[in-house]
């Protein structure tokens, strides 16, 4: 009888804490389990066969919601990565099915050919070729219920927590360029300048992470980063125009914040796309291809801003 791990269905103190290190984005080694066979329960050669990622919140998550259901689960070595990015990265695939198929020697655990994918993988995987290859049939799993606000306010940490990392490199570019100054750079006016900066790198950061997210469960077939832009849009302009943080700037300066505040928060939008669910049929999703110029245009007009605005300051004198 080929080996294979026990689990059971109950959450432990240690999953808890691993979950909630998950959410919050502290990745690493705690967050994968080892690619292999698994036994869930009591089960047979006849129970069922289960396939996730080898994240570990995937694989617990599936194992608690199988609650009173003896069966086997084959986890796929996806590097840590969840089904969604897994699948849109191409590590959730047929090779890797086929592969693990082979490596668990699943055929000599069940009786059965059947084997039960996430929706969210479903299109991803060739299932003639895998039958083919391996004699296995490949079924969708049940349908996942409608993503919700509440679903998007999950997943939401992660992000907002890898966004917070950028910041303080963020902090410290915008006191050098406040600070800077024809005799160099004085703390007094690196930190009387850089504050609305400071407020706006963060707005654009709830914009990006949280908002974004959130109204994309509200207003379907529109992509995140124009809800990152427009949300960026409008948290810029309550901060330019209605705090009236302008009012400290000149004019070259707040037409870069304007470029650049939305950009950034369309830009962190863009990181939560693979966290959301895709419809199982659908190929992986594609950025348009006029990003990547827009951003370049948007990027040099940004330096031009900063470099007049820095030049006018000298110029002005102290």
């Amino acid at each position: 009888m080929p080996g294979f791990i026990r689990v059971g269905h109950e959450w432990t103190s240690d999953v808890w804490w691993s979950a909630l290190r998950c959410r919050l984005g502290r990745f690493g080694q705690h967050s994968r389990v080892a690619p292999g066979l698994y036994a869930l329960g009591r089960p047979d050669s006849g129970s069922a066969v289960f396939v996730t990622a080898s994240y570990r919140l995937s694989f617990d998550l599936l194992r608690r919601d199988l609650w009173g259901v003896d069966g086997w689960i084959l986890v796929l070595d996806t590097h840590g990565l969840g089904v969604g990015s897994a699948a849109a990265s191409g590590l959730f695939g047929t090779d890797e099915l086929v592969t693990r198929i082979g490596a668990s020697r699943l055929a000599r655990v069940v009786t059965h050919r059947t084997l039960t994918i996430p929706p969210r993988a479903y299109g991803f995987v060739d299932i003639d070729l895998v039958k083919a290859s391996t004699g296995f049939e490949v079924r969708c799993g049940e349908k996942e219920k409608p993503f919700g606000i509440l679903d998007a306010l999950v997943l939401t940490p992660v992000e907002l927590g890898r966004s917070l990392l950028w910041y303080p490199g963020f902090v410290f570019a915008a006191l050098l360029y406040a600070g800077l100054g024809p005799g160099g750079v004085t703390i007094d006016r690196a930190f009387a300048g850089s504050w609305p900066l400071l407020l706006l790198g963060l707005a654009s950061i709830v914009c990006g992470s949280l908002l974004a997210p959130v109204l994309s469960t509200l207003i379907t077939r529109v992509p995140l980063w124009a809800f990152g832009a427009a949300a960026g849009c409008a948290a810029t302009a309550a901060l330019l125009e209605g705090a009236r943080l302008s009012s400290v700037m000149d004019s070259w300066l707040a037409a870069a914040c304007w470029i650049f505040f939305p950009c950034a928060a369309a830009l962190r939008s863009v990181q939560f796309e693979c966290a959301l669910p895709v419809d199982e049929q659908a190929a992986p999703p594609r950025r348009p291809s006029f990003l990547v110029p827009l951003a370049a245009v948007a990027g040099a007009l940004v330096l031009a801003g900063l470099v007049l605005s820095k030049l006018g300051q000298w110029r002005a004198g102290p």
